[in-house]
């Protein structure tokens, strides 16, 4: 989506609006846990369009991984997140609302829960103290707004004698890591306040003030707690401190070290050797050597470093492996791996985020993500029915349910599961509307949901798909040539169509997807050779109509890839794979270069395994799924050796698991399922023994998993 006129006022006033520091920011216990520490849970505050953005961390590759969104109100403008030490809350500044929202974090998921928000005056930052006691919140006006925390709900309550008074034009507060003292950057006074934490009560008493450089934005401490950096954003340069250990007041160290053109936030290696800054006009990354006696500042071999498009935000992971960098105008998050001996960063993946990343933070856990497949669903279009297996998670193997099939409406064509894994919608074309069922998440089982099957507000429900907030629900209508807007009851399950719904798409729309990100949804037209791509607005689900993209010969599927950067529609009449890439601001597509990609005869749809490496289409006329390797730069498709690989009469749908060892091919014509373990390293598919009976005509193929 296009940045609005504030984001331009926030970027103005405060690039650093987010203070991410690497070495204590990233929850999940102290320094002195015993047990491992590892990164789990990423979190991204998106200024434009009022969301918090929640990934997965691999711990192993560093990589992210999209898993949902929060939206934190219309207008509110997020600017700051951090989580708790504890890594049982996070707490987010919202320019917009002039305010701080805190969130339950479900520590297996990832997932956040909105439990209050409290009122601050023009609220830039927020930061919690090392004891999870207390949290703070920069007025920008001039004042710190201290809040003490519940350790059970995790609220935020106001401290006594709550604001503090500062500089002008305050940015950013930085503690250091005995939670002794904090200090505070106040851009329009030019100086730095430190105060001296009261550790029962959290109030703070002022200790005094000390000159930085010019608009300083971004205060951090050092892991050792002996030193302070801030970055200047108007004299482009960095300031460092030695920290008097009884007083607390500080002293500076030499003179400010240039950094690129509005340095930005700051984040540290474990050992504090190593000073990283976000250069938001530079689009790159300095990176310091820090002197362990004097505290000075010495740049490294071969920085700066590229990130994307205005960089406001650098953090390190808690095994300071991995580093990660929010950029607010290319609408993405750059990954780095740590060099540990000389602090280099190497680029290793870009995803994209939502519209205008201020801020990431990192939540930390004794154990790293991985994701164990549960189950698996088919819709059967001739049976009237959804088919159901429990996935065995060594082998990919299915399991049918006992009791058989569970009845939907007349010709279910489709089938989707929330990212939850708590709910399955069917699209039913013959009936022209769709059924929900609640999964049992322990034997997998489903029961109606009350009042289904619903109407869908066209005719011919055609393809069905569930947004990554599990708010919203979009299904394509083939025979009134429109998209049809549910909200999803986060209880119940139970769809409510959308004021304004449905909205026109293109001719005979036959797939319906969203992007990983939340932001857009694309729908393949049959008839009219094209894609039809809407923005939806995160918290009312409507959607608004961007344009139509030319695809190839009677597209049937349209899928994007998990990075969120490309898209790719089946063309069932010319055998081949249309690939777009994304534009991330507007959502608009544009032809990657050798598009299109060849398949088999008459491909059905396409999937991708989780890590984006492999692209699996199912080909309904040649009876065998092709695969393919995606470019990880430009998105382009190169065959697999071997592909294609047989499968049963005429797979219509191609599901991989969650964890990515299996890939599932729904046959129409054989009633059947074929399975295939995935080469994680080379996307070969093996077939399992034999294929797994469906009902008849399975048309569409899911699966669910959890995380671990």
């Amino acid at each position: 989506m296009a940045k609005n006129s504030s984001y331009a006022v926030a970027l103005a006033c405060a690039f650093t609006l987010a203070l991410v520091i690497g070495a204590c920011g990233g929850g999940g216990g102290g320094s002195g846990d015993s047990a491992p520490v590892l990164p789990r849970f990423a979190y991204v505050a998106n200024f434009t369009d009022g969301t918090v953005s929640i990934f997965t961390v691999n711990a192993t590759t560093g990589r992210l991984r999209h898993n949902g969104y929060v939206t934190t109100g219309t207008n509110s403008n997020p600017v700051s997140v951090t989580v708790d030490p504890s890594g049982k809350f996070a707490y987010v500044a919202s320019s917009g609302l002039d305010g701080v929202s805190a969130f339950n974090v479900n520590t297996a998921t990832g997932a956040l829960t909105l439990i209050n928000t409290v009122s601050v005056g023009g609220s830039t930052d927020v930061t919690v103290h090392p004891s999870g006691k207390f949290v703070y919140v920069t007025n920008f006006g001039g004042a710190v707004s201290a809040f003490s925390v519940n350790s059970t709900t995790g609220a935020l309550t106001a401290i006594a004698g709550s604001p503090f008074p500062t500089g002008s034009g305050v940015r950013s507060v930085g503690i250091d890591p005995a939670g002794k003292f904090a200090y505070v950057a106040n851009a329009d006074s030019n100086n730095v306040s430190a105060f001296a934490i009261n550790p029962s009560t959290g109030a703070l008493a002022p200790i005094g003030s000390t000159p930085a450089g010019s608009a300083p934005g971004a205060v951090a401490v050092d892991p050792t707690g002996r030193f302070v950096y801030v970055t200047n954003q108007s004299s482009n340069d960095v300031s460092a401190f030695s920290i008097n250990p009884t007083t607390g007041a500080l002293l500076k160290i030499g003179a400010p070290v240039p950094a690129g053109s509005i340095p930005g936030s700051i984040a540290f290696d474990l050992t504090g050797t190593f000073a990283y800054v976000a250069n938001a006009f530079s689009n790159n990354v300095s990176i310091f050597r820090i002197n362990p006696s004097t505290g000075a500042l010495t740049a490294v071999t071969g920085s700066p470093v590229l990130a994307g498009l205005e960089p406001l935000s650098v953090s390190l992971d808690s095994t300071g492996k991995f580093a990660y960098v929010a950029n607010a105008r290319s609408d993405d998050v750059t990954i780095f791996s740590v060099d540990s001996t000389s602090g280099t960063l190497t680029p290793i993946d870009t995803i994209r985020s939502r519209s205008g990343p201020f801020s990431l933070a990192l939540l930390k856990g004794a154990s790293p993500v991985s994701y164990a497949p549960k189950f698996a669903y088919a819709a059967n279009q001739a049976s009237n029915s959804v088919s159901g297996y429990t996935i065995d998670p060594a082998t990919g193997g299915l399991t049918p349910f006992a009791g058989g099939p569970v009845g939907t409406d007349l010709s279910p064509s489709s089938v989707a599961v929330d990212l939850s894994g708590r709910f399955v919608y069917s699209a039913n074309l013959g009936s022209s509307n769709i059924s929900a069922f609640a999964i049992d998440t322990s034997s997998g089982t489903l029961s109606a949901v009350s009042n289904s099957p619903f109407a869908s507000d066209g005719t011919g429900a055609f393809s069905v798909t569930v947004d990554p907030s599990g708010r919203f629900a979009y299904v394509a209508n083939f025979r009134s040539n429109n998209v049809s807007a549910f909200k999803i009851d986060p209880a119940t399950g139970a769809l409510t169509s959308i004021a304004g719904s449905p909205y026109a798409a293109g001719t005979e729309p036959v797939s319906v997807t969203v992007d990983p990100s939340g932001q857009f949804v694309y729908v393949a037209n049959q008839a009219s050779d094209s894609v039809s791509a809407f923005v939806i607005n995160p918290t009312t689900g409507v959607l608004t109509r961007i344009q139509d993209f030319a695809a190839g010969a009677s597209p049937n599927s349209i899928t994007v890839a998990p990075s969120g950067k490309t898209a790719y529609a089946t063309n069932q009449a010319s055998g081949e794979v249309t690939a777009f890439a994304i534009d991330a601001g507007t959502g608009k597509l544009t032809a990657i270069s050798g598009s299109p990609f060849p398949t088999g005869t008459n491909p059905s749809s396409v999937s991708f395994d989780p890590s984006g490496k492999f692209a699996y289409v199912g080909n309904f006329g040649s009876s065998n799924i092709s695969a393919f390797t995606i470019d990880q730069a430009s998105g382009a498709l190169g065959s697999v050796a071997g592909a294609p690989f047989t499968a049963g009469t005429h797979p219509r749908s191609v599901a991989v698991d969650p964890s990515g060892k299996a890939a599932y091919a729904a046959n129409f014509n054989s009633n059947d399922i074929s399975v295939f373990a995935i080469n994680p390293t080379t996307g070969v598919l093996t077939p399992l023994a034999g294929t797994v009976a469906a009902g008849a005509n399975p048309a569409s193929i899911t699966t669910t998993g959890t995380i671990q």
